[in-house]
C-alpha cells in the first residue's frame, strides 16, 4: 500500500511539473513586458523597438491585457543593457533588443558581466537595415576617395564616430579600413542619437550610422552621404552608391536586430513571445510601417536566430584583430 501511495505521489508530481510550463504560458504575461533598448532614445534601435511595441502588446493579450514598455539603457556598446537583462527573472517579462555584436562582447569587454554564449535564449529576428557613412556639412572630404587618400597620407588622422564599440557600424567601418589598407580612429558614442547630434553640430566630421537615423538629415542636405555599407543599394536612399560600387570592397554593415530573453525562460513562454513578435512584424501593414522607418521586416523561429548567432563570431573576429581591438 505504501509503495502504491509513493508511486501515486510521484505520478502526481510529474504531472504537476509537466503542467507548470503550459500554465505559465497561459497566464503570461502577468505583468508588464519590458523591451530594453541598449542605446538612448533617438536612434534606429529605439525607433524599431517603439514600432513593434504596440503590435506586440496587442498580440500578447494576457491577463487583463498586456502592457509592453520600452526602456532605454545605453552604454558599453550595448553590453550594459545586455548584462542588465541577463540578470532579470527568466519569466519572459524582460527582453533585450540585440544585434550582430552580441557574440563579440568577449573580444571587446574585459570584465563582461555575463556569458555571451549562455546568458540568453533567442526569441526571434525583428528586422534589418543598412548602414551609411556620412559626414558633417563642414567635413573636408568631397568623396570617399578623398577620405581614403587622407587616411593613407596620415594614418589615424581621420576620425569617425559610431553608436559604440563592436556595433555593426563600428565593425563595417573597420572592415572598410582593412580592405583599403588604411588606419582610422574610432570615436564611440553612447548611441546613434548623440552621434547624429554631434555630426549636425560639426563636432565630429565623419560617422557610420544606421540609414534610419540619418535619412531625413541626408534628404534635407544637413548631412552628406559618402557610401552605403551594404551589398546592394538601399530602398530608403537608392541614390547613395555602395562601397563596392565606389571601388572600396564588400563592406557590409547591415544591422540585424533581434530579440533575446534571459536564459532559463520557459520554452512555452519563448514560443508565445516569438508568436507575438512574428505577428508584430509579419502583417503587410506592419511591413509597410517598418519600411517607412527604414527597416526590412524579418521574423522567423528561435532556432533560426540561434543558428545565425553561431556564425557571427568567425566572420567578425578577423576584423577585430586587423583593427587591433582587444578587450578593455
Amino acid at each position: 500500500m505504501n509503495q502504491r501511495r509513493t508511486l501515486l505521489k510521484l505520478s502526481l508530481a510529474a504531472l504537476a511539473a509537466g503542467a507548470a510550463p503550459a500554465a505559465r504560458a497561459q497566464t503570461f504575461p502577468s505583468q508588464p513586458v519590458h523591451i530594453v533598448v541598449p542605446f538612448p532614445p533617438g536612434g534606429g534601435t529605439d525607433s524599431l523597438a517603439r514600432a513593434i511595441q504596440e503590435p506586440m502588446q496587442k498580440a500578447l493579450g494576457g491577463m487583463g491585457g498586456a502592457t509592453v514598455i520600452v526602456d532605454n539603457k545605453g552604454g558599453g556598446g550595448g553590453s550594459i543593457a545586455h548584462e542588465f537583462v541577463a540578470k532579470q527573472p527568466a519569466d519572459g517579462h524582460w527582453l533585450v533588443v540585440s544585434a550582430n555584436n552580441l557574440p563579440l562582447y568577449p573580444h571587446i569587454v574585459a570584465k563582461l558581466g555575463f556569458d555571451a554564449k549562455t546568458a540568453f535564449v533567442p526569441v526571434g529576428f525583428i528586422a534589418k537595415q543598412e548602414s551609411v557613412l556620412v559626414g558633417s556639412l563642414d567635413a573636408p572630404w568631397p568623396d570617399l576617395r578623398a577620405i581614403i587618400a587622407a587616411a593613407k597620407a596620415a594614418p589615424g588622422s581621420v576620425q569617425y564616430g559610431t553608436a559604440g564599440l563592436t556595433t555593426p557600424m563600428h565593425l563595417s567601418t573597420e572592415q572598410f579600413a582593412m580592405l583599403n589598407g588604411i588606419k582610422l580612429t574610432h570615436v564611440p558614442f553612447r548611441g546613434t542619437g548623440p552621434l547624429v547630434t554631434d555630426l549636425l553640430g560639426g563636432h565630429i566630421k565623419l560617422g557610420m550610422s544606421s540609414i534610419t537615423s540619418v535619412a531625413q538629415q541626408i534628404a534635407s542636405g544637413k548631412l552628406k552621404p559618402y557610401a552605403m555599407a551594404s551589398l546592394e543599394r538601399s530602398s530608403v536612399a537608392p541614390t547613395i552608391p555602395t562601397f563596392k560600387e565606389l571601388g572600396a570592397g564588400d563592406v557590409d554593415g547591415t544591422i540585424v536586430y533581434t530579440l533575446l530573453a534571459p536564459a532559463g525562460t520557459p520554452p512555452a513562454v519563448v514560443a508565445r513571445l516569438n508568436q507575438a513578435l512574428n505577428a508584430a512584424v509579419g502583417t503587410p501593414g506592419q511591413k509597410d510601417d517598418l519600411a517607412k522607418r527604414g527597416f526590412v521586416a524579418m521574423g522567423g523561429t528561435p532556432q533560426e536566430l540561434a543558428d545565425w548567432l553561431k556564425v557571427q563570431e568567425p566572420i567578425w573576429v578577423p576584423v577585430l584583430q586587423a583593427a587591433g581591438i582587444k578587450p578593455e
